[in-house]
């Protein structure tokens, strides 16, 4: 690939490329100390394929026409990879914006279909001074202003307004080193960007969560933080959302009941309701949190928001999700006191052997607990939306499989800490467990169940 390099005393900047390693240096120094730039990888033209597309794990949105409402416009959606935030970043592309996507890996998100039409950054969202330069260019026009209004070339330099900001970013695990790192303070970088007055944004879309109204994990904690930043902000108009939970969430036992496990169940299956929403149809309503329609019911507020289903219990989901793959429905239960059991011995642990490890592990446990025995329910009409509804997500992912860019499985960092809960979690419980209860642990201690808890505890973890 050929590359041509304007220079001036603040930049090395790539007139065309599709995709530049390192392309931006520092605006201190040309050379610093380990050559990194404020940010790396970037494409400087929309992201399209020359493969042949396949769209069959792209639920179609609910008003999927191509809108206008965004043409001469820049939208930036940081966390583009993200769950939700791929499906920002399609329905800014949709509307006509000249949409950027902050992502974390430009070589995985190139390959994503969902973010075709987008113009992508890699960038690190912990770095303050790097995302204020990265905003500053977009406004400046040196980012994703090479099709201009309407489809006309625009010269670089040529300022693309900043319209909204939406931000999808959430930590990979509910543990307090990174939900502060990134639900709060790579948040605030975002927040901090858009508010100067050189990049001029003119509405914040915050996605938060709906836990967050009994605020007890450390991530709900970090949640409300950044909401409380965002509300004495005035440069912004802004909405916070908060989606009850994803789609996603809920299918995280899919691949074990096609393997004919059965599905696990905490309590009677009916301890707690939800109604998720799907991404498609959050991606239109925090889109649409930014359209002067919606001013006097979003903006400046705190909007609830779930999926337009009644009430479904755990057993439910379960049912729905045997139905759609065409097998008999089989569940075993686990009972919830397995998880205040083992929240009380690693507290023990933590307190007796104190260190950041144990610390992380009990927060897991809380975790697992909160979405366990907490409903993810809106009740007023007002706080559903959409027209896709759960049994439409489990029928389309029985014919077509799970979305390979859905995160369902354990983190990295999940799957570590999951390496020790056996022993605390499991083990221990168990091992009380047969000295009263020997039946009931027999019959929840199956081989084919031992890996569904696990992957449940992740289920729970990843509604969040």
């Amino acid at each position: 690939m050929k590359l041509v390099l304007a220079f001036n005393p603040a930049y090395i900047y790539p007139i065309r490329g599709t995709r530049v390693r390192h392309a931006l240096v520092n605006r201190a120094t040309l050379h610093d100390i380990d050559n990194k730039p404020y940010y790396a990888n970037f494409s400087t033209e929309k992201v399209t394929k020359t493969r042949q597309r396949n769209n069959a794990n792209a639920i179609p949105t609910v008003n999927s026409k191509v809108r206008e409402v965004g043409v001469g416009k820049t939208a930036i959606v940081a966390g583009g990879t993200g769950y939700i935030g791929r499906a920002c970043v399609r329905e800014c592309v949709s509307r006509g914006y000249n949409t950027i996507a902050l992502v974390r890996n430009y070589s995985r998100a190139c390959v994503d279909e969902a973010l075709d039409g987008a113009f992508l950054v890699e960038c690190d969202v912990t770095n303050e001074r790097d995302v204020h330069g990265l905003f500053l260019d977009v406004a400046n026009g040196k980012i994703g202003a090479s099709k201009g209004v309407n489809g006309v070339a625009a010269s670089e330099g040529v300022p693309s307004p900043v319209d909204i900001v939406i931000s999808c970013l959430a930590a990979p695990s509910g543990i307090e080193s990174d939900v502060n790192a990134i639900d709060y303070q790579a948040t605030l970088n975002v927040l901090n960007a858009g508010r100067d007055s050189a990049v001029g944004a003119r509405h914040f879309v915050l996605l938060s969560a709906f836990c967050c109204r009994n605020p007890i994990l450390k991530l709900q904690q970090a949640k409300l933080k950044i909401e409380k930043k965002l509300a004495e902000q005035s440069e912004m108009t802004y909405a916070i959302v908060r989606p009850t939970a994803f789609f996603k969430s809920v299918s995280g036992q899919y691949e074990s009941i096609l393997e004919g496990n059965p599905y696990v169940l905490f309590g009677d299956g009916a301890v707690t309701r939800c109604n998720p929403i799907a991404a498609e149809d959050l991606a239109t309503f925090m889109c649409d949190s930014a359209l002067e329609e919606h001013k006097e019911k979003r903006w400046g507020k705190v909007v609830n928001v779930g999926g337009p289903d009644a009430p479904l219990t755990n057993k439910m989901l379960g049912e729905m999700m045997f139905k759609a793959v065409n097998k008999p429905a089989k569940f075993i239960y686990a009972p919830t006191e397995i998880f205040d059991l083992s929240i009380s011995l690693i507290e023990f642990i933590a307190r007796t052997w104190p260190s950041q490890k144990w610390e992380d592990v009990l927060e897991t446990s809380k975790i697992g607990k909160y979405y366990a025995v907490e409903d993810m329910l809106t009740t007023d009409d007002e706080e559903k939306f959409g027209n896709i509804r759960m049994m439409d997500h489990f029928e389309h992912i029985a014919r077509e499989g799970q979305d390979p860019f859905t995160p369902v499985r354990a983190t990295a960092y999940i799957a570590k800490t999951l390496e020790a809960l056996p022993m605390i979690s499991i083990s221990i419980p168990i091992g009380f467990g047969l000295l009263t209860k020997p039946d009931l642990v027999q019959n929840i201690l199956q081989p084919s169940t031992v890996a569904n808890y696990a992957t449940l505890l992740v289920n729970h973890v990843n509604i969040a």
